[in-house]
């Protein structure tokens, strides 16, 4: 995340790694070259999170086809592009990191609410503005970071597929996707979740 890149890793250096991870012994050079790039780490001296458990979305939002405001709508498309220049600037570590302190306020895990039902419309409506392609990152962040703003405590979630290689990131909530449709993101595994 710190370099704002994915990787795969060669066939040796994954059987090691899943030889560690399944509390094997695997080749002390094999051990040193996954430390060095940390993907793996011993257990002091290093903070370890917990990844959090999504079930994979099985329906879409209800507010996707409701009302929003012109006013949010244009709040929207304004995050989106905050994002986004911060993005460039600052790098996706630097805005997961400040995306999870901001994600402290949010209270409820539910979209009943009006106001955050008005936000995921105007979301949906600004792809009308922009272009959804290549946006989704940008898009989802602002929108997880709009919601946790209104005590709604939506989680982003950022996916794979390895053929054809793709990335692709969603907002959601329990089993529902709220700037996506579930056939979409099913086809992604997902690898990082906030």
């Amino acid at each position: 995340m710190n370099r704002d890149r994915y990787f795969q890793l060669g066939a040796d250096l994954e059987a090691s790694f899943l030889s560690v991870i399944e509390g094997h012994s695997a080749p002390t050079l094999a051990v040193s070259a996954l430390t060095e790039r940390g993907i793996l780490c011993s257990k002091d001296g290093y903070e370890v999170r917990q990844q959090v458990e999504l079930p994979v979305p099985s329906r879409a939002a209800d507010a996707l086809k409701g009302e929003t405001t012109l006013g949010e709508t244009l709040r929207a498309l304004l995050a989106e592009t905050r994002i986004r220049k911060r993005l460039d600037r600052q790098g996706l570590a630097s805005v997961i990191s400040s995306l999870r302190s901001e994600k402290t306020r949010a209270v409820t895990a539910s979209i009943d609410h009006r106001m955050s039902a008005r936000t995921i419309r105007a979301f949906e409506l600004a792809k009308l503005v922009r272009t959804p392609a290549n946006r989704c990152l940008s898009r989802s962040i602002a929108l997880v970071q709009r919601l946790a703003a209104q005590g709604c405590a939506a989680h982003l979630v950022i996916g794979v597929r390895v053929i054809p290689f793709a990335a692709h990131s969603w907002a959601q909530i329990g089993d529902v996707v709220l700037n996506d449709s579930p056939e979409e993101v099913a086809r992604f595994t997902q690898i990082f979740v906030l």
